[in-house]
């Protein structure tokens, strides 16, 4: 009995350290919404796609970091609509505020994500909110002090803004690659 529980304990050590752990992190993001007002990203869906046109490396160091007044390289224009004219009561303004859980820096832009394949470095995406023609006004991603107000027409309003690269430091060389990032948007109504 003896021998056969000596060999069942070496049979465990061994079949034990055989065995490696290995793990990984899962991220998740998402976002929950009572859907009173209806929403869309340039006239579609709620989530959206913005494709900004490829920069070079001069282009984006020539727009240097970001510029609270004025958009850098090869700026794309998106809007973000809200209709809240089937709410009761009616809704006479909105906020809208962005946020982003893994990409957002001290400079109120949008790292790069490093983990795509190729992925650029020292490059950041700048959004500004375009209240009028040729003006300019950086989202700050993660202050939640940046709201952006609108008063609705007919329950209606319309955010226009210009996606561009920036710098993401000065003291960061621009390497080409891969640009991806993420923000989430968020609108408040009485």
């Amino acid at each position: 009995m003896l021998k056969k529980s000596a060999i069942a304990a070496a049979l465990v050590m061994f079949t034990s350290s055989a065995f490696a752990l290995d793990g990984g992190q899962l991220d998740f993001a998402g976002l929950v919404s009572d859907n009173t007002c209806i929403l869309h990203v340039n006239g579609g869906a709620q989530d959206g796609q913005i494709n900004l046109a490829t920069a070079t490396t001069a282009e984006v160091e020539g727009a240097g970091v970001v510029n609270a007044a004025a958009v850098g390289a090869k700026a794309e224009p998106f809007s973000i609509t809200v209709d809240c004219s089937a709410k009761t009561p009616a809704s006479t303004e909105a906020n809208l505020n962005m946020s982003s859980v893994f990409f957002s820096n001290s400079q109120g832009t949008l790292n790069n994500d490093m983990s795509v394949s190729q992925a650029a470095s020292g490059v950041a995406i700048a959004v500004h909110y375009v209240p009028s023609a040729g003006t300019f006004e950086q989202v700050k991603i993660n202050d939640s002090t940046d709201i952006k107000n609108l008063t609705l027409t007919n329950g209606k309003a319309t955010w226009n803004f210009q996606a561009s690269y920036v710098k993401q430091a000065a003291s960061i060389p621009i390497v080409a690659g891969f640009v991806k990032t993420n923000a989430a948007y968020t609108i408040t109504y009485p």
